[in-house]
């Protein structure tokens, strides 16, 4: 079975961005209305500026214009942005204990959407403190999970 897209791309923009300490945290390859995207997002502790971003996407241009993408695309390399959905591992151990949002697929105690401190993330829940009381949340049960902005 071939690499995903998004994988690949994974491999192809770490290997470069690690050479100005840049950690790539993620990708998707996803369709949005009638366009592909091809996103590549960025981090760095001090911050992503438009240069990061310029230097990794010139860096990896030709490599990925080499993949077997089928289709036109548009290739996107930024930052996390507050709303972007946090999936990976590396994301929830840097964003702990930082103000999230949780939307969850169906109501629980008649609420879908829950804000608050990050305290857990493991495979099967993820715990937020709420006011004072921490509310565990199965991950199956959430849609999206997104920083606060302040």
């Amino acid at each position: 079975m071939t690499k995903s897209i998004a994988k690949q791309a994974m491999e192809i923009a770490t290997k470069h961005a690690f050479k100005w300490n840049i950690e790539v945290l993620d990708t998707e390859f996803v369709k949005e209305g009638s366009e592909r995207f091809l996103r590549i997002y960025l981090y760095k502790p001090e911050g992503i500026s438009i240069d990061d971003c310029e230097i990794v996407h010139r860096a990896i241009d030709e490599e990925i214009d080499m993949l077997d993408i089928k289709e036109s695309y548009y290739l996107e390399v930024s930052s996390l942005g507050y709303d972007k959905n946090l999936r990976t591992d590396r994301e929830f151990e840097i964003f702990n204990n930082t103000k999230v949002s949780v939307q969850l697929y169906k109501p629980m105690e008649k609420e879908k959407k829950f804000e608050g401190i990050l305290i857990k993330r493991d495979q099967n829940t993820t715990v937020l403190k709420i006011e004072n009381s921490e509310i565990i949340f199965e991950n199956k049960d959430i849609a999206k999970i997104t920083r606060v902005f302040e």
